[in-house]
């Protein structure tokens, strides 16, 4: 997945990364595939809102919150270096960098009832 190419939306794949999330849309496990990852990342994303500054400890309290697996550092990793969220150069603060919802994370997202709890 790319965010500078449309993909045709792979079902198959959404379908297993939906399987990674509990009914309250919270991440319980690691995909193994890596494009799985990152549309689990980008699903994440999606629920991040536009226009907010989080500190470090507030942006590790929303994705711990997010997830059981104990890993939030990482999932904030991947948001970082994949674009979906920007940092100050000391790590400060962090945002969401909007860009358009990838079609297959908007039939991610459309799965879950509600935003993680």
């Amino acid at each position: 997945m790319s965010m500078d190419t449309a993909e045709p939306i792979n079902l198959k794949r959404v379908e297993r990364v939906w399987r990674c999330f509990d009914a309250n849309a919270r991440l319980q496990r690691w995909p193994n595939k890596r494009s799985e990852q990152m549309l689990a990342v980008w699903g994440i994303w999606a629920y991040l809102p536009s226009d907010t500054r989080w500190n470090e400890a507030e942006f590790s309290a929303i994705l711990r919150g997010w997830h059981d697996f104990d890993d939030f550092a990482m999932v904030r990793r991947e948001l970082c270096d994949l674009g979906l969220v920007q940092r100050t150069p000391d790590g400060r603060i962090y945002r969401r960098v909007d860009h358009p919802i990838p079609e297959d994370v908007a039939a991610l997202v459309a799965r879950f009832s509600s935003p993680p709890s």
